[in-house]
């Protein structure tokens, strides 16, 4: 057993010092915790809502809440395989995550915000309704701009194309996984319609800046063979 154990730590050592910025990671249970102190602390009331009346038009399909869920995955599903084999792309994914994450972080601070667009009296009768009935239980309709789950999305589609670790149909499962992922946002009731718009308006710069050297590189014309 005791083998074991020393095998197990030497080859997590290993892995750390020749992935150094694996310490990167780091950032998710700061980010986690950073983000319930802010959400315990947020006025329940005087608040900027966001909801508009194009969200009275948008259905809530609680079917959905199982993508809403695989938010979680598909951070696992970009990260850990850049983690282990592109460490560029990898550190190119986190610094846009700590970009986009940590600024809604400050943003919610500055200017507290929430929707009232969860429906009341929901009968749990099916895994959709289970879900949403722990989801609202534990998180607050606070904080909701802009949409974290896009962001985070959208951080994991550019990912996925940015390196080579992924095949084109694992980018193609990652992309729809993450489509699906959004809509839910509003289809599951978590979130208003200005907030997943106001979620694509804040990355697109961000990925423009962080992914600019990959983007300009890739569409420039190969020079010719002399």
């Amino acid at each position: 057993m005791k083998n074991i154990i020393y095998k197990v730590f030497g080859t997590v050592r290993d892995f750390v010092c020749t992935h150094r910025y694996c310490w990167l990671v780091l950032y998710f249970p700061v980010y986690v915790l950073a983000f319930f102190i802010i959400e315990q602390n947020t006025p329940t009331s005087g608040y900027w809502v966001t909801d508009l009346p194009i969200d009275n038009h948008i259905p809530f399909v609680p079917g959905f809440a199982v993508f809403y869920i695989i938010w979680y995955p598909l951070f696992a599903a970009a990260g850990i395989p850049t983690l282990i084999k592109d460490g560029a792309a990898f550190k190119r994914w986190m610094a846009y995550l700590m970009i986009t994450l940590s600024s809604t972080l400050i943003f919610d601070v500055i200017v507290p915000n929430g929707q009232h667009l969860r429906p009341g009296n929901v009968e749990i009768d099916g895994l959709g309704t289970w879900i949403m009935s722990i989801i609202w239980a534990a998180d607050t309709p606070t904080n909701v701009f802009p949409s974290m789950h896009v962001l985070g999305c959208l951080g994991d589609i550019a990912c996925c194309f940015d390196s080579s670790v992924f095949k084109p149909w694992h980018r193609a499962v990652i992309t729809a996984a993450c489509v699906l992922c959004m809509a839910s946002t509003v289809l599951v009731k978590q979130h208003a319609f200005i907030d997943t718009v106001g979620a694509v308006a804040f990355a697109v710069p961000v990925l423009l800046v962080v992914y600019r050297r990959r983007i300009f590189r890739k569409s420039e014309p190969e020079s010719p063979a002399i």
